[in-house]
């Protein structure tokens, strides 16, 4: 590579991070005797007036946070800072030559996926609610540096995920190469649509072979046969359905929502089951085993499709009905401290907190109270609690710990264990929770 390629690729880069356009000509010249942020700003300035659709530039900050104390009071003010707090020490993670997060950080799966995808929802609801541009930006630097692209599985939840990132920021910047892989993703689906049992058979696995790993998989995960997925794929099926305005997304959503829902939810308990395997699994006492942040997933999934879903769609009030019935059983198994049990009915004595099934559970009850879905004070209460166990498992330097690490049923999480999801699931809180403060 000669040195006249190398930078080229350099300037691009800087132009795509920065949003200061190509390299050479009028517009990289300096500006004559300016400070550096001044010359950045005019230029950005020339920049913006060719193409409205180039990121804002926002002032450069140094990664790292210095360690702080932290108020769990429900204001603005405080709920800011630890907000921010905890997005700062997760972008400071970020390593922008592997597209990946630091090892300390202990993250799995691809930058596509779903623990990425988390993470960038949460952090994009944050910039929203706190009216931060630069943490905007850090969504749209990161989706740039994953080309818009979903992850590759076709019929993957986990995969469809970071469309919900794609989407929201198409909709601030209509550039269509923003939602071009979602649609073809989604139409593919449409085209063939699968009708295989949901039944999680560890022995009938399939195999994804692709360019730079394998993924092997139940093969029921080729549809929503898990808790987790109403999190990740139903919400994404219906905000596009709303941006394109084609029904088709939407009918297939409600109809594999209703199909996972009959498979999994149990009416008894208002609460889903994680997957089939746990249709016979007891605990101790000889209880069935409803994982905490797996529910956590279903309840935030719930919120997120009903802020998509049109008013006059016709299942609408089974969606809310379904909302209300879950909310009323999760605050009744809240912990004392507010978390959320890892087991859900193992409430005899306090369990150590869980943060990541925590704070999306405090998500999916704040956005009830703030849409007046919850109307009784046990959900403000519930969420005032929910919140200052979250803020106490954050460390001073915005590090979450408490997380569980990935799972699939209830199990154990220490004070030094983190996990981007968990984080996601926080902030995702925070944009919620600071809604009431004001």
């Amino acid at each position: 590579m000669t040195m006249h390629s190398k930078a080229a690729i350099g300037c691009l880069l800087t132009g795509l991070l920065v949003g200061l356009g190509g390299c050479g000509g009028s517009d990289s010249a300096p500006v004559a005797k300016a400070a550096p942020e001044q010359a950045v700003s005019a230029k950005a300035n020339r920049a913006l007036a060719v193409n409205p659709l180039w990121p804002v530039v926002v002032p450069y900050q140094k990664p790292g946070t210095e360690a702080a104390d932290f108020n769990d009071a429900l204001t603005k003010g405080a709920i800011t800072q630890v907000a921010n707090q905890v997005a700062d020490w997760q972008l400071a993670q970020y390593d922008l030559r592997s597209n990946k997060m630091r090892a300390e950080g202990r993250p799995s799966g691809i930058p596509q996926g779903w623990m990425y995808a988390t993470w960038q929802i949460g952090l994009l609801a944050w910039a929203d609610a706190s009216e931060q541009v630069a943490y905007e930006q850090a969504v749209i630097n990161a989706s740039a540096v994953n080309q818009w692209l979903l992850g590759p599985r076709i019929y993957h939840a986990d995969d469809h995920a970071m469309g919900a990132v794609y989407l929201s920021l198409y909709e601030r910047r209509a550039a269509p190469e923003r939602v071009a892989h979602v649609k073809q993703t989604l139409d593919q689906v449409l085209a063939a649509p699968l009708s295989i049992d949901l039944t999680f058979n560890d022995d009938d696995k399939v195999t994804h072979t692709l360019a730079k790993r394998d993924f092997i998989d139940p093969a029921c995960t080729d549809r929503w046969c898990w808790a987790d997925a109403i999190f990740m794929a139903p919400p994404v099926w219906a905000q596009y359905a709303r941006i394109s305005g084609d029904n088709r997304y939407l009918e297939f959503m409600d109809r594999e929502f209703w199909a996972t829902t009959d498979f999994l939810y149990r009416a008894d308990e208002k609460l889903y089951l994680r997957d089939s395997r746990y249709f016979e699994r007891k605990d101790s006492k000889g209880r069935l085993i409803y994982w905490g942040r797996g529910n956590g997933w279903v309840l935030a999934g719930i919120a997120r499709v009903l802020k998509e879903l049109p008013e006059d769609f016709a299942g609408r009030e089974k969606y809310l009905k379904l909302y209300r019935e879950m909310s009323e059983r999760l605050v009744d198994l809240q912990q004392a401290d507010g978390s959320w049990p890892s087991s859900l009915l193992e409430i005899e004595q306090q369990s150590p907190p869980e943060s990541s099934g925590t704070g999306l559970l405090v998500y999916g009850l704040a956005w009830g109270v703030n849409q007046g879905l919850l109307k009784d004070e046990k959900y403000q209460q519930a969420v005032t609690k929910g919140w200052q166990s979250l803020v106490a498992s954050v460390h001073g330097d915005g590090k979450l710990g408490w997380v569980q690490q990935v799972a699939f049923a209830p199990g154990s999480a220490t004070e030094n264990d983190t996990q981007l999801y968990g984080t996601g699931a926080l902030l995702l809180a925070a944009s919620e929770v600071i809604k009431q403060a004001e």
